[in-house]
């Protein structure tokens, strides 16, 4: 097929603040929100549990214990919904973002692990009062909040989502480095699902697409969010081990019209990654 392409690089972390001004909002923006459909209840002994498991686990080495879990499926089920953190402007806001429809009696609960450490922090947890739709974000703690106590090294993010009526026990994970520390480029390999860099083209028959090339599992779907707006697994299609492509002309409620940022952001197997992205219309 002969198509025209719009070709953008990913933006890195220090990228010019000129890219990142003119990002989306989200739907669900007031805190109001939030507090309208869940209730703060206390941390649960079950979920502490499971994420001092999924700790001991890791062990010393999180990049073994990542490499480990992408090559087969989860321990525990994914759960409805990815893990958001702005590492790109002074924020540093936190977001877990449903995928799949989060009936009421579910409770949401956030832990982080601390800096090459074997002790995890208990932040928040919630319930859901009554079933929320896929993209509604649920405001988590902002790394900005917890403010610097870390010492240099690699933080995991947990949130837990326990599902009524036995629906048993899911769980989300992002990492991301504290001041001080870089990933090299053997470390990386291992972050899966990972985002290197993306492109946007548009296709003979006007679609807009996105094109996103990093480390995907070939035995897992793939989720894409742009900051609150859920791609359809029908508009995401794998390529292979290292691109991902979404037509976004299929994404209900993106405005192809109009030139803004977003978290793009990627998961696989109850991991995310979180990029820059902004998104171009055709003149």
């Amino acid at each position: 097929m002969t198509r025209q392409f719009l070709t953008v690089a990913l933006a890195a972390a220090l990228a010019a603040p000129a890219v990142w001004a003119d990002r989306a909002e989200r739907a669900e923006r007031s805190q109001a929100q939030l507090d309208r459909y869940t209730r703060k209840v206390p941390i649960t002994a079950g979920a502490r549990a499971l994420v001092r498991s999924r700790i001991a686990a890791m062990g010393t080495n999180r990049n073994a214990m990542r490499a480990a879990a992408d090559n087969q499926p989860a321990a525990l089920p994914p759960a409805p919904g990815l893990i958001q953190v702005n590492l790109f402007d002074t924020g540093r806001e936190a977001y877990f973002v449903s995928t799949l429809v989060i009936p009421a009696g579910s409770t949401v609960q956030a832990f982080i692990l601390l800096p090459d450490k074997q002790q995890e922090w208990g932040l928040e947890a919630r319930q859901v009062t009554e079933d929320l739709p896929v993209g509604f974000s649920f405001f988590l703690p902002g790394i900005k909040t917890l403010g610097d106590f870390w010492q240099t090294g690699l933080t995991t993010y947990f949130v837990v989502v326990s599902l009524p009526s036995g629906g048993g026990d899911t769980i989300s994970q992002f990492d991301f480095a504290t001041k001080g520390y870089f990933r090299n480029l053997s470390d990386t390999n291992f972050m899966v699902p990972g985002i290197n860099w993306w492109r946007q083209f548009y296709g003979s028959d006007g679609s807009a697409y996105v094109e996103i090339k990093g480390r995907f599992m070939s035995n897992q779907p793939v989720d894409v969010i742009f900051e609150d707006i859920v791609a359809p697994r029908g508009a995401i299609n794998q390529v292979d081990d290292s691109t991902v492509q979404v037509n976004v002309s299929q994404v209900p409620n993106f405005d192809t019209t109009l030139m803004k940022g977003y978290l793009l952001t990627v998961g696989q197997g109850g991991w995310s990654d979180v990029a820059q992205f902004r998104f171009s219309p055709l003149q």
